[in-house]
């Protein structure tokens, strides 16, 4: 049940930044999130959540979410480390705000994909 939340979470949020990628882009790397070049990149980071997210939905009615867990505890790390490698170029909250829900997302993804293989053994 936690991995369909969890996906399904990652749907509304990849739904959201695909409609307004400005928007999440703001919390994450200031004002150059309203350049049209950066928009689509926080645009296809959208469509990314919502390829990962569906997957996962998919994966918890069939029992089998553990690699797309773990694809996304990877996708959430690196969005995590870009973050943190370019800390001295981005607004200081969106550094703090993004890497601590990148930091939360690779942990919850990491935790429910532990929890998924040591429930199929």
């Amino acid at each position: 049940m936690l991995n369909l939340g969890f996906g399904a979470s990652r749907v509304v949020f990849g739904i959201v930044a695909s409609a307004v990628p400005e928007v999440v882009g703001r919390t994450w790397v200031g004002e150059d999130a309203d350049r049209p070049a950066m928009r689509t990149i926080f645009r296809a980071l959208g469509l990314r959540d919502i390829a990962l997210g569906a997957g996962m939905v998919d994966g918890a009615l069939r029992n089998e979410a553990a690699p797309w867990l773990a694809v996304a505890a990877l996708s959430d790390l690196g969005d995590f480390t870009a973050t943190v490698l370019s800390r001295r170029r981005l607004d200081p909250r969106g550094v703090a705000v993004t890497a601590a829900l990148t930091g939360a997302a690779t942990l919850t993804a990491a935790g429910l994909f532990a929890l998924d293989v040591a429930a199929s053994d």
